[in-house]
């Protein structure tokens, strides 16, 4: 879900600068994986695997094995994969970070920001959930966060941000 911040805990910050909000996919891009990977398993596990102890004896057991171990390993990927995945809004910069053993990190100047754009699917309108496309001036080119929860509050969020820092006052350089 989508989670207001406001700690300087986090590594990539720089000097003064505060995390807004901080969004995940939206749940069901988790929930969705694990109920076909537990589909996958119960089928193995009452049919496959059956099946493999009434032609060889031996490869039940580890069939048995190989499909629980499956189960774990594939739940566990896409947990983690689910989790970091994240887009952060600053005062400054919008941030988008991705992976878990390697990590990617994909950053917008607010003042850069030309265009939001939000997509919807029919199950996006049931589930609220859609794709932001942030494009930018200059060499950051766009960002693309798909299955993020309440594009059009994020989208609003991230306007808000912009229009602060358009009127902010600018003092003359010296």
């Amino acid at each position: 879900m989508i989670k207001s911040v406001f700690s300087n805990s986090v590594p990539f910050l720089l000097h003064d600068e505060k995390i807004i909000l901080k969004a995940n996919p939206h749940w069901i891009f988790l929930a969705v994986p694990l109920i076909e990977i537990l589909f996958f398993f119960l089928l193995y596990v009452f049919i496959a695997c059956p099946y493999l102890g009434i032609v060889i004896h031996s490869l039940q057991e580890v069939c048995y094995i190989v499909s629980l171990f499956l189960l774990f390993f594939l739940s566990a990927i896409i947990c983690l994969d689910w989790k970091f995945n994240r887009l952060y809004l600053t005062n400054f910069r919008l941030i988008k970070e991705r992976g878990f053993i390697g990590k990617r990190y994909v950053s917008i100047s607010l003042d850069k920001v030309q265009d939001i754009t939000c997509d919807f699917g029919i199950l996006g309108r049931i589930f609220n959930y859609g794709s932001l496309t942030i494009e930018s001036a200059g060499t950051e080119g766009k960002m693309i966060f798909q299955g993020i929860p309440l594009p059009i509050v994020i989208k609003r969020m991230i306007e808000n941000e912009i229009n602060k820092k358009d009127s902010s006052p600018s003092f003359p350089s010296t």
